[in-house]
């Protein structure tokens, strides 16, 4: 069931809107990238912390990697989603809806360019969504529940 608000230390599992299907990750190049996993049974917990100075952003942590404290979600510098220390980790901003929606963005950018994006056939986790000039809206809205 989802979730009406997102509680800082609380374990969630991050669903594509409209499958069964949650976030993971999966070794690629070296790294933990993060995906979707195949079915409902599969992904990871992640869990929401603060910033310290800044209450509006977030550090998303995983709660298990393939990579001693390498479980914060960070942004490379072509905007894929991959688990690192964190020291390195990204910031990231988001909005719950009243359905248990949310709308997670890179706090690098404003709401509507750094929004996060599923690519290809594994679904991997990319931070470059955004809202073209018509309105068009080019990014994928993920379901917060209790793991």
């Amino acid at each position: 069931m989802a979730v009406d608000e997102i509680v800082e230390g609380k374990e969630y599992y991050l669903y594509k809107v409209h499958t069964d299907k949650r976030l993971g990750y999966e070794v690629y190049a070296s790294w933990d990238y993060v995906r979707l996993a195949a079915y409902s049974t599969g992904g990871t917990p992640v869990v929401f912390e603060k910033d310290p100075n800044n209450s509006s952003q977030y550090y998303i942590r995983m709660t298990e990697s393939n990579y001693s404290n390498h479980v914060y979600l960070t942004s490379d510098n072509k905007g894929w989603i991959y688990l690192d220390k964190k020291s390195e980790a990204s910031r990231f901003c988001f909005f719950l809806d009243a359905w248990g929606r949310i709308k997670l963005w890179h706090y690098h950018g404003d709401a509507d360019s750094k929004n996060f994006k599923l690519h290809g056939d594994k679904n991997w986790l990319a931070a470059d969504g955004y809202m073209d000039d018509n309105g068009n809206i080019d990014r994928n809205l993920f379901q917060v529940e209790k793991a």
